[in-house]
């Protein structure tokens, strides 16, 4: 058990009971203390540096965004690369396959079609759309430059005179 100890009778007596607590005179430690209402004030000087410091860091966080948001738009598009450049090879190896002459004969002859035993060729023969003008034209005085000779060459080919319209 703790060993307790009560204060003698005599120091009961000087110690300060609630009635004397009044009696003490109060004298604060700090005198001329002024007391300012309405919170902290900011020297008017220090505003301009403050504006510009805000504009800064909002000037920085807006520029974080804009990267960010570009970054993600192009990891994005990157991705959206990759799956086209898969799907356009997938595409291709189709179409490769699909454009086989084995697979057309077998397509064809499931249709009931069949080889030809024998092969046919038409012979074209070669017709001039455009005729050169006659040599007269050519060597007249008058058609000295390209433009006419080629007028005249068109006129020669679709038959008109010139003069006959």
């Amino acid at each position: 058990m703790p060993n307790l100890r009560f204060a003698p009778a005599a120091d009961r007596a000087s110690a300060p009971t609630a009635a004397g607590v009044d009696d003490v005179p109060f004298e604060p430690l700090v005198r001329g203390l002024r007391i300012r209402r309405g919170g902290p004030r900011t020297p008017l000087p220090l505003l301009p540096v403050i504006a510009i410091a805000a504009g800064i860091g909002i000037a920085y966080v807006n520029q974080t965004a804009h990267v960010t948001t570009a970054t993600y738009e192009a990891t994005h598009l990157a991705s959206q690369q990759q799956q086209l450049v898969a799907a356009d090879s997938q595409l291709s190896a189709e179409l490769a396959r699909l454009e086989s002459s084995e697979r057309i004969i077998a397509a064809a002859q499931d249709m009931g079609m069949r080889p030809a035993g024998k092969w046919a060729f038409v012979a074209a023969a070669p017709h001039n759309v455009i005729t050169s003008p006659p040599a007269e034209q050519l060597t007249g005085s008058d058609t000295g430059s390209t433009l006419q000779q080629l007028v005249g060459a068109l006129d020669g080919a679709f038959g008109g005179s010139g003069s006959g319209r």
